[in-house]
């Protein structure tokens, strides 16, 4: 059975947009974005949710996917970053999740990055200090730790 693409991930591979009613550039933020080169083909980044507080955004490439939040995570928008996640592994079964610019989470942010991350094949990267902080107090291992630590000789 073959697998159809999702609308970004053809625009990737194909270079056409989309077109349609459900044409998935309607979100897209147009220009380079940082880290391209030249003779690369133009790389854009959609705009896949936005709030009063909290903005993510994807952008389709070869390997893992990146995903960027940016702002602030609390329990007024927790479940809709979750499920909006959920919709870019839609798009992107490899995710990179960069949270570098997120001011702010609650512990219901937190849990829900944290679920993202383990339901698989998304790596959260750029974790600020007041997360990490926030996750040693909940006695959360990082984004990066392995799943479970070998078992201890002696």
């Amino acid at each position: 059975m073959s697998q159809a693409l999702h609308p970004l991930r053809a625009l990737q591979r194909c270079g056409t947009p989309p077109t349609g009613p459900d044409d998935a550039s309607a979100g897209a933020v147009p220009g380079p974005v940082p880290g391209g080169h030249a003779g690369a083909p133009a790389v854009t980044e959609h705009l896949l949710y936005v709030d009063h507080l909290l903005r993510v955004t994807l952008t389709v490439r070869s390997g893992p996917s990146l995903v960027r939040v940016i702002g602030e995570i609390d329990r007024s928008n927790a479940a809709e970053l979750l499920r909006t996640l959920e919709q870019a592994r839609l798009i992107d079964d490899e995710l990179l999740v960069d949270v570098g610019r997120v001011s702010f989470t609650d512990v219901t942010g937190l849990r829900a990055l944290a679920a993202f991350a383990a339901a698989g094949r998304a790596v959260v990267r750029d974790v600020p200090h007041q997360m990490a902080r926030l996750m040693r107090l909940m006695r959360m291992p990082p984004f990066d730790a392995p799943e479970s630590d070998p078992p201890r000789q002696g």
